[in-house]
């Protein structure tokens, strides 16, 4: 994409969902992850809308496991959760990546 640099591969937002901050680190028990972070490198960034199109949908699923337990993530009902926010981010004008992983209701 224009955004991003070339040897930064696209993170799909089920990638996103599916990683394990526990895994980050051998031998780090999970209990001792406190939390997550999600950056956002804005060297390419030049507008607040690239800002939102990198963002979303994929802070949600971060923002989703740094408040669940791991044990409770579930692909399937994520993404019909995460749909169940395009019409919203669409009202809102929120410029978001329509991954073709979710199935977006229709106009949003």
């Amino acid at each position: 994409t224009p955004l991003g640099q070339t040897w930064a591969g696209i993170i799909e937002v089920r990638d996103a969902y599916g990683w394990d901050p526990a895994t980050f680190l051998s031998g780090l028990p999970a209990a001792r992850v406190i939390g997550v972070e999600a950056p956002l490198w804005t060297e390419t960034i030049r507008t607040s809308a690239d800002i939102e199109y990198m963002a979303f949908p994929r802070l949600p699923a971060i923002a989703e496991l740094g408040w669940s337990p791991q044990s409770t993530h579930d692909w399937t009902a994520f993404k019909s959760r995460l749909a169940a926010q395009g019409p919203r981010w669409r009202f809102m004008g929120v410029n978001y990546y329509h991954s073709t992983q979710i199935s977006w209701p229709a106009g949003s």
